[in-house]
């Protein structure tokens, strides 16, 4: 099993370090012709960091939280239902062993998640270094009070999942925003499936570029709105 984890940790390496060498995930700068008139709205997708109140991050948190409990007896029954019980939490609660589970678990599943924490968080407008410490404390939470429903926490879920999810986060977010910058159907469709945060209302760097050309003789003008989304 370890070549199968090399080989699934070198994947990772390579999307998450080569990704952001090739593509920005800054709203990007654009030109406009004033020879040739274009009137059609364009869409640039990047991030506008923002500071958050104490509430604002609460809320945040406590919303992953709350569907971390909900989503893991529906992806889980078997384990959530057969093996569940809150006997067991409280032997399970505050203990951390190895665990024993697939490299398709530890190095698949977990940095992936991690991943969409990270892009959870920057949709929301926080720095990088500040998604990385809150998927840090949603995978804590996940880890030590919902997980131990069935097992105890794992040294392997905690640090695959704050560390390489990430990793692979800052990577698929530099690929998504390039991908979403290409305007066609296809790369939109592959930039908001890797990303999935751009879809829903809390992402806020979608930025609307409104052309407005004035083709009246002697009153012929240029301007643009700009339109940013919250």
């Amino acid at each position: 099993m370890n070549y199968i984890n090399r080989y699934i940790a070198s994947f990772f390496l390579v999307i998450s370090f080569y990704s952001p060498f090739c593509y920005t995930s800054e709203i990007p700068e654009f030109e406009y012709d004033h020879t040739q008139p274009q009137e059609r709205e364009h869409v640039f997708y990047g991030y506008r960091e923002r500071k958050h109140s104490l509430g604002a991050v609460t809320l945040q948190v406590a919303g992953i939280y709350a569907l971390s409990w909900a989503i893991y007896p529906i992806t889980q029954p078997t384990t959530f239902f057969e093996e569940g019980k809150w006997s067991a939490y409280k032997d399970n609660f505050g203990r951390l062993v190895w665990d024993k589970d697939e490299p398709f678990w530890n190095w698949m599943m977990h940095p992936i998640s991690g991943s969409q924490l990270y892009l959870f968080y920057r949709a929301h407008g926080h720095t990088r270094w500040n998604s990385v410490g809150l998927t840090f404390i949603s995978q804590a939470l996940w880890e030590f009070t919902v997980e131990t429903y069935t097992e105890p926490a794992s040294f392997e879920d905690n640090y695959v999942t704050s560390v390489w999810g990430p990793i692979l986060g800052y990577g698929l977010e530099n690929l998504s925003m390039h991908l979403l910058n290409r305007g066609t159907p296809v790369a939109k469709f592959f930039g908001h499936l890797i990303n999935p945060s751009t879809l829903f209302w809390f992402y806020n760097g979608k930025v609307h570029f409104i052309p407005d050309v004035d083709h009246r003789p002697g009153q012929e003008r240029v301007s643009a709105f700009l339109i940013f989304e919250y």
